[in-house]
């Protein structure tokens, strides 16, 4: 709606200049980068249709611009169609409520983690969060910012934060080489990797459990 005002102003502006230039003055365009055209006056102009000209232009070079960049607001994943993840800000209790669903899934990857493995390494690294967003790991890394207002020790509370992430970085990693080494001339087995992947996933549930108690969250 916004743009479509703007267009609408533009184009009653130029018409306004052009019933006001009963004879047409040469102009040049000068570009001084991709997206932006400067409107000059030949110097014979002396009246004001080139301040008019490129008023003009320079409106509509702006309406162009807001229709290529809509708000980013847009950008945001609207939660009601995943209640796991999402990319929006979250308020305390979501983000203890994600941090919650982050370690059962955890627990859940580690109890049933040849079940998991035997859908491949894709499958691994859905409930690790970095392959789709349905996992309760999706998106801790922003549920960890949140929380970090409540941290007493912030050094502390970082460092664990990293190392959380790290760990599913690490278990992300272990478990893609598991898919790169089955079509690969590779001599090393998946599984090799598949366990890699477990000891950093074993790592990461003892780090959530180091932060909660952190931030007196129970399970």
């Amino acid at each position: 709606m916004i743009t479509t005002y703007i267009l609408l102003c533009c184009f009653l502006c130029l018409r306004s200049s052009l019933a006001f230039a009963p004879h047409a003055h040469l102009f040049s365009n000068q570009v001084d980068a991709p997206s932006t055209t400067t409107l000059k006056c030949a110097p014979e102009s002396h009246d004001g249709n080139c301040n008019r000209r490129s008023f003009v232009g320079n409106a509509l070079t702006s309406a162009g611009f807001l229709v290529a960049n809509p708000s980013t607001s847009h950008a945001v994943m609207d939660p009601s169609k995943n209640t796991k993840g999402t990319l929006k800000e979250l308020s305390m209790e979501e983000a203890e409520e994600r941090f919650r669903a982050g370690r059962a899934t955890v627990d859940y990857l580690l109890n049933n983690y040849n079940e998991v493995c035997d859908g491949g390494g894709d499958n691994v690294r859905r409930y690790l969060g970095t392959v789709g967003t349905q996992s309760g790991l999706f998106g801790i890394s922003k549920a960890m910012k949140t929380l970090a207002d409540k941290a007493d020790d912030i050094v502390e509370y970082t460092e664990l934060s990293r190392e959380i992430e790290q760990c599913i970085e690490q278990a992300d990693g272990s478990a893609y080489m598991a898919i790169f080494v089955t079509t690969s001339t590779s001599y090393t087995p998946p599984e090799k990797y598949f366990g890699d992947a477990k000891i950093e996933v074993k790592r990461l549930a003892k780090s959530m459990d180091e932060l909660a108690v952190m931030l007196g969250i129970t399970f």
